[in-house]
């Protein structure tokens, strides 16, 4: 197994343990207070306030946060297509709401959640798909 397949399967498996922990600490204060504090920065930035709004930034950093996993996924395991980790992580995505609907008290299931980290995984495995062909051209020189 080359080097590379190596790093991206312990990058992968590092970054879902700490994927995990976020996803199922009992509380959602410092994911919350992240997207809070990631709008301040954008507004002090100019960011126009109208489009950056708390709900907005709240998808598209649940997006974000999944996106790395399929990403190191589908550089690890190449004969998985893209649909197939998207497929992947809407399944997860299911599962980690109704975790925390049912296990988390002080959590709360969203179908919004589901949507955003499902797009998350889609881009994630997506972004390998488009770049794998030019991956190959280089190594092939």
């Amino acid at each position: 197994m080359s080097w590379g397949l190596w790093a991206a399967r312990i990058l992968l498996a590092v970054y879902s343990v700490l994927l995990a922990l976020a996803l199922f600490s009992p509380s959602s204060q410092q994911q919350s207070s992240a997207v809070a504090h990631l709008g301040s920065l954008l507004d002090s930035l100019g960011a126009p306030s109208r489009l950056v709004t708390y709900p907005r930034l709240e998808v598209v950093m649940n997006a974000a946060i999944v996106a790395p996993v399929t990403f190191l996924g589908s550089l690890s395991w190449p004969s998985w297509s893209w649909r197939d980790w998207t497929a992947a992580g809407f399944v997860a995505a299911v599962a980690v709401e109704l975790a925390q609907g049912l296990l988390l008290p002080d959590r709360q299931a969203a179908f919004s959640d589901i949507v955003a980290n499902t797009i998350g995984a889609m881009v994630g495995a997506v972004v390998v798909a488009l770049l794998r062909p030019m991956l190959r051209t280089r190594t092939a020189h």
